[in-house]
């Protein structure tokens, strides 16, 4: 059974490689939501942490670790202030059923606040506003097939809307996570968003036009207009995490994605207990890994902004302390934006019991 389940990611993987692009090869992708993070912990980490993500926090980073919690039940609940004022809202959940594996589910919603409805005939608005709906439901399996491998899938579906327009389509996550058995050493692979092409549809798209070179009372003709279809953003990340001392470890991970720039992303986590409570502060780094050369009419500086990244340095902590059976969590992170925008701020509550 670990043979089986190792060799579909290894394969999937394999593919996800064969497909990737450099900056003059990168294809393009809707549905960009798949690819904000959530969660104060693994953002604090910049997903580093996939070796070693474990419950509720897995769902996102690697559905593997969600079956390495000793817990019948665990919930989060997490808020991010994104860019122009954008909040992503997150919650999930994860069940232990024993040997079955566990079981979870997760919805990631954006909230763009009101906007200004605007027309070729009133730019500066018609007096109506809305907002778009974004949305990411999940339902996710994890178990562990040996004392040191664990296995984990996530179904999702992805919905855009945009008034009377929409676009929805299925994907799937998958990840493995290992631990060797005489060193202190983790690994985690996670494949995520392979799915279905995604196309934008609805009454919105609707046009009428007056039919050229005719008279005078001709009937307006309406057609619709045919939106291109998409591709969900697809990534392969692979991690390990190596223990220094008790409670220190260092993290290292490379994340290959089709439609994106390649990032290598270092980091570090310190737990320390205090009693029956603990705590934990993590920071990491990410840096772009880009081999094209800078084409002769390009300029430098349009160059540099296609081969950095928009986020910076990520760092956090958070507090572990039980109430009776239950063991509550309090989480907050930054996201550092390097430019126009402010940094991003995560806070998360976990429970768990």
């Amino acid at each position: 059974m670990k043979t089986k389940y190792t060799s579909i990611v290894v394969a999937g993987a394999l593919l996800a490689t064969a497909f990737a692009g450099t900056i003059k090869s990168r294809g393009t992708a809707g549905a960009m939501q798949l690819s904000v993070p959530v969660g104060a912990h693994g953002i604090a980490l910049n997903g580093a942490n996939l070796a070693t993500v474990s419950g509720v926090d897995a769902l996102y980073y690697n559905p593997a670790g969600a079956s390495n919690f000793d817990k019948s039940f665990e919930t989060v609940f997490t808020n991010m202030s994104y860019l122009a004022d954008i909040d992503v809202n997150y919650a999930a959940l994860v069940a232990n059923a024993g040997k079955t594996g566990v079981f979870g589910l997760s919805i990631k919603s954006f909230d763009f606040g009101d906007i200004v409805r605007t027309s070729s005939e009133n730019t500066e608005g018609t007096g109506e506003t809305f907002s778009p709906d974004f949305m990411t439901v999940g339902a996710s399996w994890s178990k562990a097939f040996a004392d040191r491998m664990r296995f984990g899938v996530n179904f999702k579906f992805v919905q855009e809307r945009i008034m009377r327009t929409s676009a929805s389509g299925f994907g799937v996550d998958m990840g493995v996570q290992y631990s060797f058995a005489n060193f202190p050493v983790k690994i985690g692979v996670m494949l995520s968003n392979l799915g279905s092409k995604m196309q934008y549809a609805g009454s919105d798209l609707e046009q009428k036009h007056t039919p050229e070179e005719t008279g005078e009372g001709t009937l307006d003709e309406s057609f619709q207009i045919v939106s291109e279809g998409f591709e969900m953003p697809a990534e392969l990340n692979m991690s390990i995490n190596y223990e220094v001392i008790p409670n220190l470890s260092l993290m290292a991970s490379f994340n290959n994605n089709s439609f994106s720039n390649n990032q290598t992303r270092i980091g570090g986590e310190y737990n320390l207990a205090f009693g029956a409570s603990s705590v934990w502060v993590g920071g990491a780094i990410a840096m772009a890994s880009v081999d094209d050369e800078k084409p002769e009419d390009i300029d430098q500086s349009d160059w540099d902004e296609y081969a950095g990244s928009n986020f910076g340095t990520t760092f956090g902590a958070g507090i572990n302390y039980p109430i009776g059976n239950m063991v509550v969590s309090l989480e907050v992170a930054q996201r550092s934006v390097v430019d126009y925008f402010d940094n991003n701020m995560v806070y998360s509550l976990k429970i768990a019991f």
